[in-house]
């Protein structure tokens, strides 16, 4: 009889909207049986090994793979050796860990790895995040033996699948955590004012910082001395935010890349940025207002999850060729105007916002699990 631990690979890399909800899973499944054993794939991207840094105690592996951009990737020899190379390793990590289950969360690094589970008879379940699934969940729903969605309006882009469930996009727990008055304390806050979320680090966020950035002359002397903002500026120099605010009077704090978002949204009244389908579901489990500016390209999927979004929770969406900085100091003034410094009443019952996601998504990998095991 065969009593070794339990052993999951997640496929997990490109953005932080694919791989935070791998961490929700992992954290989930090791709650149940702190002896599971979890193996992460992902690419080699700068934001991969910043997001992968502080868990220095996970087994994190590394492949090669490469974005299907239409037909025209197929005639690219870069595109071909790059995906036959992450399929070749992915062979080889499958061979070497042995794992029960193959879980994808979307984005090409997690292709090669799903195709090859399925050619080695290894079980495998896709995650999707966004309510329009993107190029590689669109092939490998075809083939995964399971399929969650976080929203039920999914369903019509996906091809039928008998095992397919709305679970939710998992939120790691400690967002979910009540951590206002330490996250205060921590950036140097006053409860007094109204903190701001400028969240500039994400896919195609250059533009939310500069927007964010030239809005500043457009704000009141009123809006200025009430409020305080926290921005999450990515690629661009925390020091340009700071002497942008600090010329214009408005309190700030400001950082490429921040590990401790349960900190950030504990701190914050209202956000900003664009709608990833991470980002939503955690200011969903918070009840943060939002302004929603959907990153234009990848198949414009952010905006179909900005639209699902809105129709559940308070947020004010306006598209990228829409928007400038005037639009958005005005926004940000009604939305200081409405709110008071740590309250929060968004109303809402949609999948994304549904507290139990983690554990729904767990229990469907217990499900296949189980259903492995008979099998056998």
């Amino acid at each position: 009889m065969n009593d070794r631990p339990l052993k999951i690979i997640l496929a997990c890399g490109g953005t932080g909207g694919h791989i935070f909800p791998a961490f929700s899973l992992a954290e989930e499944l090791k709650k149940r049986d702190p002896l599971v054993q979890v193996v992460y794939v992902c690419g080699k991207l700068d934001i991969e090994e910043a997001i992968f840094k502080p868990m220095r105690k996970e087994k994190v592996v590394s492949i090669e793979s490469a974005p299907f951009r239409g037909a025209s990737s197929l005639g690219r020899p870069s595109f071909i050796l790059k995906l036959m190379s992450g399929f070749f390793s992915s062979l080889g990590i499958l061979f070497r860990e042995k794992p029960d289950l193959v879980v994808g969360f979307g984005g090409y690094f997690s292709f090669p790895v799903v195709i090859a589970a399925k050619l080695c008879g290894v079980p495998t379940l896709l995650h999707e995040q966004n309510v329009f699934p993107g190029k590689a969940n669109r092939f490998l729903g075809r083939v995964a033996d399971a399929v969650a969605l976080s929203y039920w309006e999914t369903e019509k882009y996906l091809t039928p699948h008998k095992n397919r469930r709305v679970t939710g996009n998992p939120v790691r727990p400690a967002i979910e955590k009540d951590s206002r008055q330490e996250a205060l304390r921590f950036f140097e806050f006053s409860p007094e004012k109204k903190t701001f979320l400028i969240l500039g680090g994400s896919q195609g966020a250059e533009s939310i910082n500069t927007l964010f950035l030239d809005s500043l002359e457009f704000l009141s002397a009123a809006f200025k001395s009430g409020s305080q903002v926290l921005h999450l500026c990515g690629k661009l120099a925390p020091e340009k935010t700071l002497e942008r605010c600090r010329a214009a009077g408005l309190q700030a704090k400001a950082y490429s890349f921040f590990e401790r978002m349960d900190l950030a949204y504990g701190a914050t009244d209202v956000a900003f940025g664009r709608a990833g389908a991470t980002f939503l579901a955690e200011i969903a489990t918070k009840k943060i207002p939002a302004i929603l500016v959907p990153y234009p390209h990848a198949d414009g999927h952010q905006r179909f999850n900005a639209e699902v979004f809105a129709e559940g929770h308070q947020a004010v969406v306006v598209e990228q060729s829409a928007m400038t900085p005037q639009k958005l100091a005005s926004l940000l003034e009604a939305s200081a105007a409405k709110i008071k410094p740590g309250e929060r009443a968004v109303s809402g019952d949609h999948p994304t916002s549904a507290g139990n996601a983690r554990e729904k998504l767990a229990d469907f990998v217990s499900e296949i699990l189980l259903k492995k095991k008979h099998a056998k």
